[in-house]
């Protein structure tokens, strides 16, 4: 199992200084909207071989690319693209790392709060009487998604 410790003040705010620093290297003016998304062209794996083909063929041959198609652009954005990706790659594995972290954080206090719940519903059947008020208070929240019945 692994071990926690609070982020302390100095390591949050760096942690969010960093992010605040990625988030304005990156152009804001860019928003999609789900449409817009849906009708363009998308470029994956499969299609990054044919735009890098395309490329060194107008390098080896600029007198067959027409004058709307920048080559320069073209390489511009081609090795942006790369970084975009990478960059992905890199924030995804982060994320899946906090989303696993926070899950298993998540898993340990449900699992402590559980026994406290069980405790206080045991001692309440048992007749302790402090112990029916706790009861009665966390009973409503407990029963919810998987352990809820339906009413």
């Amino acid at each position: 199992m692994a071990s926690f410790r609070s982020f302390i003040g100095s390591e949050l705010m760096s942690i969010r200084q960093n992010i605040a620093a990625l988030r304005n290297m990156i152009p804001g003016s860019i928003k999609l909207k789900p449409s817009e998304r849906r009708s363009m062209f998308k470029l994956n794996s499969k299609r990054e071989t044919f735009v890098e083909k395309a490329i060194q063929n107008m390098r080896k041959n600029p007198s067959t690319v027409p004058a709307y198609v920048d080559i320069t652009l073209c390489n511009t954005y081609l090795h942006l693209y790369s970084q975009y990706t990478e960059l992905i790659t890199e924030v995804n594995e982060i994320k899946t790392k906090l989303e696993d972290a926070k899950l298993l954080i998540g898993h340990e206090i449900l699992q402590q709060s559980r026994a406290y719940y069980n405790n206080s519903k045991n001692a309440t059947a048992a007749g302790i009487p402090y112990f029916e008020e706790i009861y009665q208070s966390l009973k409503p929240h407990y029963a919810v998604g998987r352990n809820s019945k339906p009413q």
